[in-house]
């Protein structure tokens, strides 16, 4: 991701070190966020590599790696959380930070399809709330003894930008000055025009699809009853039969069994199969 004053990049072997030094206890960074991490370089390297959090290395015009932004899901789908650091003071107040925090919002927005992205500030950084104020971000929420720097608790504040505010704030104007940049698209509208119009020619030739094959299929008539079916038909007409014969139903059964007995050799003869039922009668 490239802006006019930084570059973001995916962290390399050599950058997971860099990371932890730029976000562990009592560094700048951490102290001016309220915010940090007490990790290592391969603890840091274990969350980005299982997904927990997504952290991008911000790299100067001349290449000097100076910072790190990060993303990670919060809430419904949709929800990003979104943080960042420059490690050196010498570096603060020149725009690095915010040009690096606007491209990732742009890229979760307009790549990753966020429908709302949140930033968390400390009550106290009084060069980032100002930044703030000149974005489309809202204040969301206040809270309460969130940090703790020089003996005592402060407020953080949550600021909360929704996919139609960040489309709207990349007009530029007066009022808006920051987050008025957008990526470029991976892909220009001609050659997503062009896609469309080689599959319009194929789909113009008349070949079938899948989903041709698919109708075909759900059109063809239904299938004969199963025999099952037929069997308990019959054996409904049986028993129909046998209540209106006025004989004893037990011998009227074993005749009808009879008469479906197979004929094979292995069949036994009708006479032996009916008498001891008919004697029981």
């Amino acid at each position: 991701m490239q802006g006019r004053l930084v570059t973001l990049e995916w962290p390399g072997d050599d950058d997971w070190a860099a990371i932890a030094s730029w976000l562990r206890p009592g560094s700048p960074a951490a102290v001016l966020s309220g915010d940090w991490e007490l990790l290592g370089a391969a603890e840091v390297e274990q969350a980005n590599r299982s997904g927990r959090v997504h952290h991008l290395v911000i790299r100067a015009k001349d290449g000097e790696r100076i910072g790190t932004v990060s993303y990670q899901r919060s809430g419904r789908i949709g929800g990003f959380t979104v943080g960042g650091a420059i490690g050196s003071p010498e570096l603060w107040r020149r725009g690095y930070g915010a040009e690096a925090v606007v491209l990732l919002v742009d890229y979760l927005f307009h790549q990753l399809d966020a429908h709302r992205v949140q930033v968390t500030t400390a009550g106290y950084n009084k060069g980032v709330i100002r930044l703030m104020t000149k974005t489309p971000f809202v204040v969301e929420g206040i809270l309460r003894d969130h940090c703790y720097l020089d003996g005592r608790y402060h407020d953080a504040i949550v600021w909360g930008l929704l996919r139609d505010e960040h489309y709207a704030s990349l007009e530029p104007s007066e009022d808006n000055r920051v987050l008025a940049v957008g990526l470029a698209d991976f892909l220009s509208d001609d050659d997503k025009a062009q896609a469309r119009a080689v599959l319009a020619e194929h789909l113009a030739t008349g070949r079938r699809t899948a989903l041709d094959a698919y109708l075909d299929g759900a059109a063809e008539p239904a299938r004969p009853a199963a025999p099952l079916a037929a069997e308990t038909a019959g054996a409904v007409e049986t028993a129909e039969t046998v209540e209106t014969a006025g004989t004893d139903p037990l011998a009227a059964i074993t005749e009808a069994v009879d008469a479906t007995e197979p004929t094979g050799p292995t069949a036994p003869p009708p006479a032996e199969v009916g008498a001891p039922a008919r004697g029981a009668a």
